[in-house]
Order: C-alpha cells, then sequence, then structure tokens
C-alpha cells in the first residue's frame, strides 16, 4: 500500500488577487513548522518522497520538512494553482470564488486540462509521497476520490494534512486535514 499526504501550504504573505507568487507570512512559517514536526513523526517518513508546487508559499512549506529529513523536495508543477490565464488580479478572487461554485465538467478548457492532470498523476504514484500544494489541488484529489463532481467538496486550512492510500489504481481517503474558517488566500 502506498501512502499519500497532501499538506496545503502555510499563509501566505498576500492574498491571490495581490501577487501570483507569495511567501509564506509570518504565521505561515510558523504553521510550517509544526507541520513538520507533526509529519516528521509519521511512521516510515524517512521513506516517503517529497513534492511540492513550484510556487513559494509551498516550497516554503515543504522545505521545513526537507530539512528535518534531510532528503530531496522535488518541484511538480503538476501540483501548481488552478490556472488563471486572462484573469487580472483584480478580477482573481471573483473568478475563484465562481470556480468554487462549479461542477468539475463545467470548466474552461485550462482548468479541465489541470484537473485531468493532478489525477493522472496521483495515479502514477508508487512510492509513499507527502505533496505540499494548493486548496484548489487538494480539492481535486478529494473530489476525485470521493466522487464528487464538485470543484470544491472541503475547505483544507493552512498547512493542514490530508491523508490517502492507493493501492494499485484505487485510491482511498483515509482522512481529510483540518478546515479553515477563513478566506482562501
Amino acid at each position: 500500500m502506498t501512502k499519500i499526504i497532501l499538506v496545503r501550504h502555510g499563509e501566505a504573505s498576500a492574498s491571490w488577487e495581490k501577487s501570483s507568487d507569495p511567501g509564506l507570512s509570518n504565521l505561515g512559517i510558523y504553521q510550517a513548522e509544526e507541520c513538520a514536526e507533526i509529519l516528521f513523526k509519521f511512521k516510515d517518513i524517512e521513506n516517503f518522497d517529497l513534492k511540492s508546487s513550484p510556487l513559494k508559499r509551498a516550497l516554503e512549506t515543504g522545505e521545513k520538512l526537507k530539512t528535518k529529513l534531510k532528503k530531496r523536495l522535488s518541484i511538480d508543477s503538476t501540483y501548481t494553482e488552478i490556472p488563471s490565464p486572462g484573469v487580472s488580479f483584480k478580477n482573481r478572487q471573483k473568478w475563484l470564488k465562481e470556480i468554487f461554485n462549479k461542477k468539475i465538467d463545467e470548466l474552461e478548457k485550462p482548468q479541465k486540462n489541470w484537473h485531468e492532470n493532478i489525477i493522472s498523476e496521483i495515479k502514477k504514484i508508487e512510492n509513499s509521497t507527502i505533496i505540499f500544494s494548493h486548496f484548489m489541488v487538494i480539492n481535486t484529489i478529494v473530489a476525485h476520490v470521493e466522487k464528487n463532481p464538485s470543484m470544491v467538496c472541503f475547505y483544507p486550512d493552512n498547512c493542514s494534512i490530508t491523508e490517502l492510500n492507493k493501492k494499485g489504481n484505487e485510491v482511498e481517503l483515509i482522512s481529510l486535514g483540518n478546515q479553515l474558517n477563513s478566506i482562501v488566500n
């Protein structure tokens, strides 16, 4: 059995409509350190592969565990934030809120391709892996596993840890990470 752990990045230093690639805020750095401490205690953690979205907030979150384990953190653009081509910073938050209410089959081509690529790559994972990523990526994977047609099926908090098991091509949800009570950034 292969374990897959999805970690949402720590709190970003700027919201999505103000920066395309913010790093972590001071709180986000603290959250990432706490998250690394929790993950470090997982059984067989030294055998896990570490992957991250190329965006700073995910990389900075993953760096904390990478340093503790003295392992390589692979950058994988599959797990980057949902693409929003042609959407201005000013309109990104509104656009994203509209995506929240969509079904997967209602997505535009760039988002459909992004979605299909994530699902395809998750199925290819053979070694236990931790993926440092984003709200919409985690929702894409969880919705697929739960056979939920919605784009958003839960609200992972910053540094939430969602656990999956994979056997062959089948992926099973073990536990959802902590859910947030605030806005998505």
